[in-house]
């Protein structure tokens, strides 16, 4: 098992040897990811349902090993896998593999299909040719049987079709519909159940058609007006019970706009004194005049046995309730109903009919298409792991193809071209709110595009990091070109922005960038202020120029606080000119220290000034910069990434690249730069020799000064040696000349 650095991570090597089966026993916490959206990979869609063994639309490690443990148990040599192509050598596939066998036998019958009975490989193209043959056909192994696959027998096409109306049928692969074994079972089953339901039903059945054939006209009467009924005689228990109380339950609506808006809500009629539903009279409302009569005679009259009858009571009601209770009944028994529409003589014609049987002899049949579908499945299987399964573990298990130079990784969507750089690392993202709150853990300036593909088609938004350089005019709105992978290109724009340096120069600068933005902000917002002032008093004083009025008076100032007026004024004057008077003798001291120095002494003294101003602010940039993460741009998409994605300086210009201009072109900034740069080189080498002398020449002003001083010291001191010399001699000559008596006073 081999480990290489890929950016500031270690990752496994899977170009050494063994690589593929070490990713098995490779612990978990060694992937560079452990799940992912399969939709995040740009593979062949069948390959990536094939490894995302339980469809939930996410890989996990386990499913990507369990994919890789079965390409290598099936083959006994492996040393082919990944190295490309869309075939797999016959050889290679182990004979004593589970799924070795299977394997081999479909595959001679796919090349015999193809025409290449004695080829030494299987060839993807073959594969999904046959498969594509047999999912054309009617019975193509997929649980649904479609009306062609009667053939000339067309009582079964006509049931077929017949139960794919009824019950809705199933998508079949040719693309047709047709049914699965649970809904020819249930059509077959509704007709029985419909026709057995029909025949309890006859006219002749006097407990579910109490009036033979008049029985559905009678019901039908019953079931429109029941609830009107239940209403009448419950108003008028309720009538019994409280007479005024009911009374504005049975009284026409005061308050209708007009006769039939009044009588709308009123019953069918006035209750008799014992209660009754009088069927004819004034009592009746006006409005329901039609629907009391229809009841007489359509129901009541022939329910009850009466001919025209006056009133019916609540127990003639309940009377005709229980007449009716066998026939309600059976409606609601009702079975089969998905085949009541259909033709009565076919249902009897298919009660009895082998139709159902045949159905199942054809599904019987698709079962076993179905076991070569499988086959077929599985062959597919092996091909495209066999090609693509290295190039997924290069992309999750290692992320080798996002780290080396010229490669493209399966996550990435393409490329993007804005404010004159290539950005060439962009992924695509299903929500960018969602996103964005994860993204920005990573520290770097994200941008979130809109790509508009072509007019009036679903565009996409992409993520795209910005790694070297400096944000430039990169802002919300900024248009650019979006190529993708194909090379095709479509109109991109900056929806929204992650802020965050981008080089060592942009950390450098922010601290004192973010200074002048609140200076500037405080001296815009003073300024808007002031602005706003006098154009109010301007306006005040022009509406009252134009009205004739004396402009208005300025308000009074507020008082001053305690210790404020003149005497305020004149402390804050003081203290003003004491703090320039401070700075005045500091800058003073300064620079009659600096005067004091040598040029080499100046030079490290401002060295080491700007080290203690920008040291901190420079290690702070540095910091910032190695913490930024890759990672958080793959978790926002719904990755778990185990490794942080550090950036190296080769990744960043990696990632955001700026093209040079052609070589030997004239005129452009790198010719412009080498002749600034000449240019300042000459300068410094100038004023480094023009420093150089005048440090000479001061340092030889200052060695002759000190020489003349000496000398100057040295004939003084000779000269007070002198005079001393002469003060002595001319003291010892007036000692000889004293006279003796003047010798013998002084001795006495």
């Amino acid at each position: 098992m081999k480990f290489d650095k890929f950016g500031k991570a270690y990752h496994l090597d899977l170009g050494a040897p063994g690589a593929l089966r070490d990713v098995l026993d490779l612990d978990d916490s060694f992937w560079a990811a452990v799940s992912a959206p399969t939709a995040a990979f740009r593979c062949d869609p069948a390959f990536l349902r094939y490894v995302d063994a339980d469809a939930n639309g996410r890989m996990r490690s386990d499913e990507i090993r369990a994919a890789l443990r079965w390409l290598l148990d099936t083959l006994s040599d492996a040393s082919g896998v990944g190295k490309g192509g869309d075939s797999v050598p016959l050889a290679a596939v182990s004979k004593d593999s589970a799924a070795g066998p299977g394997l081999l036998v479909t595959a001679a019958y796919v090349n015999e299909q193809a025409g290449r009975p004695d080829a030494p490989d299987i060839r993807l193209s073959d594969v999904r040719a046959a498969m594509s043959s047999l999912r054309a056909k009617p019975l193509n192994g997929d649980g649904v049987i479609v009306p062609a696959a009667a053939g000339d027998d067309a009582g079964l096409r006509r049931w077929l079709e017949a139960a794919v109306s009824a019950t809705g049928g199933s998508d079949d692969l040719s693309g047709e519909k047709g049914v699965n074994a649970a809904q020819a079972a249930e059509f077959d089953s509704s007709i029985k159940a419909y026709l057995a339901w029909k025949a309890r039903g006859s006219a002749d059945n006097a407990e579910t058609m109490p009036f033979g054939d008049g029985t559905p006209a009678v019901w039908n009467l019953f079931q429109r007006h029941r609830d009107a009924v239940d209403r009448f005689f419950f108003l008028a228990d309720f009538q019994r019970y409280d007479p005024a109380g009911a009374e504005k339950y049975l009284a026409p609506d005061a308050g209708g706009a007009t006769a039939a808006a009044a009588l709308e809500g009123a019953p069918l009629a006035r209750p008799l004194p014992d209660g009754s539903l009088p069927l004819d009279g004034a009592g009746v409302n006006p409005l329901r005049r039609d629907v009391v009569s229809a009841l007489r005679d359509g129901l009541f009259g022939r329910v009850l046995g009466r001919e025209a009858p006056v009133s019916v009571s609540e127990d003639d009601w309940k009377q005709v309730k229980a007449a009716l209770a066998g026939h309600e009944a059976w409606l609601a028994s009702k079975a089969g109903a998905i085949v009541e529409n259909l033709p009565a003589a076919d249902l009897e014609a298919w009660e009895n009919a082998p139709f159902a049987t045949a159905a199942a002899a054809l599904l019987e049949k698709d079962a076993e298409v179905a076991k070569r579908v499988a086959a077929f499945s599985d062959l597919e299987k092996l091909l495209l792991f066999h090609r693509d399964l290295p190039r997924l573990l290069a992309n999750y298990v290692s992320l080798t193809e996002f780290y080396k130079p010229g490669e493209i990784s399966l996550f990435e969507r393409g490329r993007l071209m804005l404010d004159g750089r290539w950005f060439n690392l962009a992924i695509e993202v299903p929500d960018e709110a969602a996103h964005a709150a994860v993204a920005k853990n990573g520290g770097l300036f994200t941008m979130y595009c809109k790509v508009e593909p072509s007019p009036g088609a679903p565009g996409f938004t992409v993520v795209v990091p910005a790694t070297a350089g400096t944000r430039g005019n990169i802002a919300v709105g900024k248009r650019g070109v979006f190529f993708d992978l194909d090379g095709h290109e479509y109109d991109a724009t900056v929806s929204s922005v992650i802020e965050a340096p981008i080089s060592l120069r942009e950390a450098i600068c922010a601290p004192f960038q973010n200074i002048a933005k609140a200076v500037l902000s405080k001296i815009e917002g003073m300024s808007a202020a002031a602005q706003s002032k006098i154009e109010k008093t301007g306006t005040e004083v022009a509406d009252a120029a134009a009205e004739g009025k004396a402009p208005p008076v300025a308000p009074a100032p507020a008082p001053a606080p305690q210790g404020g007026g003149a005497a305020g004024a004149v402390g804050m004057f003081a203290g003003v000119s004491v703090a320039f008077a401070a700075l005045g003798s500091a800058f003073a001291f300064i620079a009659k220290s600096v005067a004091g120095m040598s040029w080499c002494a100046r030079g490290v003294t401002l060295l080491a000034l700007v080290a203690v101003v920008l040291g901190p602010i420079v290690l702070a940039g540095v910091l910032k910069l190695m913490r930024q993460d890759m990672g958080p741009i793959l978790e926002g998409c719904g990755w778990a990434v185990n490794k942080s994605m550090r950036l190296t300086r080769a990744l960043r210009r990696q990632f955001t690249e700026v093209k040079p201009y052609p070589e030997q072109a004239e005129g452009t900034p790198a010719r412009r730069r080498a002749f600034a740069g000449g240019l300042a080189l000459a300068a410094l080498v100038l004023v480094l020799v023009v420093g150089s002398c005048i440090s000479r020449r001061r340092a030889e002003a200052e060695d002759s000064a000190a020489a003349a001083e000496t000398a100057a010291q040295e004939a003084a001191a000779e000269k007070a040696e002198a005079s001393a010399a002469e003060a002595a001699e001319a003291a010892e000559t007036a000692a000889d000349s004293v006279p003796p008596a003047a010798e013998a006073a002084a001795a006495q």
